[in-house]
């Protein structure tokens, strides 16, 4: 009973701090709500625990949700980015890996919690899963690849597959390193009635405002037309599957 007596204490200074930190969890000098409600969970199986003096128990447990955090604030997190930062930060060899370590760590609200970490760590390491990232674009360096996806029951179009050109200096030149981005069709960013893909964005749409398109870096698809990009383009082993697009129009 004396090592319980002496974690009492701790744990009621714990408690105090988190039902501070909830007073706060909204401002820039708190945690988030999940930080606080996870807290609150540890704590109530640390006492459950300690009242059944089954102390290896509250251990496993606050072990597992010590691992699951870090999970769950990094994948349900969307990165802001722009195509410009990919092009001038990551070369055409970047992994997907590494890039999404880097937009990671180039975002300071996304990594503000890395600082707590020895080692130069970061809680993108101690993730299971990969963020989401927001890319924002200028819609002149938007282009149709040419390739569409249809539904194979009613062959109506699904997908456009767009490329976002990134500018890097390769040498004496610049290039444009393309991230090939799966957008659905319903959230009309190109329009039907433009059949020429030679166009960029702006010039098929009259669109100016640059699109941001929020998804998750997967595998490259496969196929020949995929290939014959690859061939034709410099463009990244994996692609940006689109599941939400806004439109940032002028003050």
């Amino acid at each position: 009973m004396g090592q319980m007596e002496r974690m009492v204490p701790i744990l009621v200074v714990a408690g105090i701090a988190l039902f501070a930190n909830s007073a706060v969890d909204r401002t820039d000098d708190g945690l988030p709500w999940e930080a606080t409600l996870a807290g609150f969970c540890v704590l109530a199986v640390v006492f459950a625990a300690m009242y059944a003096q089954k102390i290896e128990v509250a251990l496993s447990i606050v072990s597992l949700i010590g691992l699951a955090v870090p999970t769950y604030y990094v994948h349900n997190y969307e990165v802001p980015c722009t195509n410009w930062e990919l092009g001038t930060r990551h070369s055409l060899s970047t992994t997907k890996s590494q890039m999404l370590e880097g937009i990671w760590r180039a975002d300071k609200n996304a990594s503000r919690f890395d600082k707590f970490l020895p080692m130069d760590l970061s809680l993108f390491q101690m993730s299971l899963f990969n963020p989401a990232i927001s890319l924002l674009s200028n819609t002149t360096e938007i282009y149709h690849s040419g390739i569409k996806l249809d539904d194979p029951v009613t062959k109506e179009k699904t997908h456009d597959y767009l490329l976002v050109s990134s500018p890097r200096r390769v040498k004496a030149d610049t290039v444009g390193i393309m991230l090939l981005a799966r957008v659905p069709t319903k959230f009309e960013v190109w329009p039907k009635e433009a059949e020429d893909y030679s166009f960029n964005l702006q010039t098929a749409s009259n669109v100016v405002a640059p699109p941001l398109m929020t998804g998750e870096l997967l595998k490259l698809d496969k196929g020949p037309a995929i290939e014959h990009l690859r061939k034709k383009h410099h463009l990244r082993p994996f692609l940006l599957d689109v599941y939400n697009v806004e439109y940032h129009f002028g003050d």
